[in-house]
């Protein structure tokens, strides 16, 4: 099994928004949704995880391969929260989870609330040993600082940047995908998003706020202040994500051997790193 790490849920930003903040930048042609804070401090955060995904050969003489695709950061339950961007092309995918320490979980099952919400859950089976993101009931403000944490494409480690809210935004429309309910947002220090994995979390202490949907084209992973992303509200989720990971608390027979599958694939890739 060969490993590649790069993400492959990339969206081209258009250069239509629908806000109810007037006189701030729009998203414009060529921003694409990105996560890796160009930062080279690695962050050992063990709530925050890599998102493996197996891709299965197109023949059958072919091998089977992982690849890293984002971020997610764990909410309770053996559920992780992610972008829906992250999933929607293969919801029933395989794959794993795992952490800055090696501890590795299997993919049980993937949630996603509708195509116009940027948010995810994802359920796993047992192998992490992970505390706890709190979720926001009440929105960030603008002028308000947090914190984004992702695992970016050329770094084999979480790293952080600070982001400063400017706008809420009703609507984005990425070209492939329209998204409702984000924050648009500023990079504070030079340490910006740039090309890599997207779904991480935007938080301040124990609470997740956000998550990361978008940001500025920089496939260089170059520094920059004052650089525009965008985040995906998660107060006004909040009930669909309680209320999904009460509904569908605990494995079923088959999720166990979903998340079995996955954690194989994690435990066979890794003898093939390229």
């Amino acid at each position: 099994m060969r490993v590649e790490r790069k993400c492959a849920t990339f969206l081209m930003a258009a250069a239509t928004v629908a806000s109810v903040v007037t006189g701030l930048p729009h998203a414009v042609a060529n921003d694409w949704p990105s996560l890796q804070a160009t930062s080279t401090t690695p962050v050992k955060d063990n709530r925050i995880a890599a998102l493996w995904q197996v891709i299965t050969p197109a023949s059958r003489e072919g091998a089977s391969r992982v690849r890293r695709e984002c971020t997610a950061s764990y909410v309770g339950d053996g559920f992780w929260l992610t972008a829906h961007h992250c999933v929607s092309q293969n919801p029933s995918m395989d794959g794993y989870l795992e952490q800055f320490d090696g501890q590795q979980a299997g993919i049980a099952g993937i949630y996603t609330l509708s195509d116009t919400d940027d948010v995810a859950l994802i359920e796993v089976g047992p192998g992490i040993d992970a505390d706890t993101f709190e979720v926001a009931q009440d929105p960030l403000d603008i002028g308000q600082q947090a914190t984004l944490t992702g695992y970016g494409e050329t770094h084999d480690y979480a790293s952080s940047a600070t982001t400063t809210i400017v706008a809420h935004r009703d609507e984005i429309d990425f070209g492939s995908a329209v998204y409702t309910d984000l924050f648009e947002a500023l990079s504070a220090t030079a340490s910006r998003s740039c090309s890599g994995d997207s779904g991480g979390p935007v938080y301040i202490g124990s609470t997740i706020y956000a998550i990361h949907t978008g940001g500025g084209y920089n496939p260089s992973c170059v520094d920059g202040k004052d650089m525009l992303m965008w985040h995906t509200n998660i107060a006004s989720r909040a009930d669909w994500i309680n209320s999904t990971m009460k509904l569908n608390a605990g494995l079923t027979a088959a999720e166990e051997y979903k998340a079995a599958t996955g954690l194989n694939a994690a435990l066979t890739g890794r003898t093939g790193i390229e």
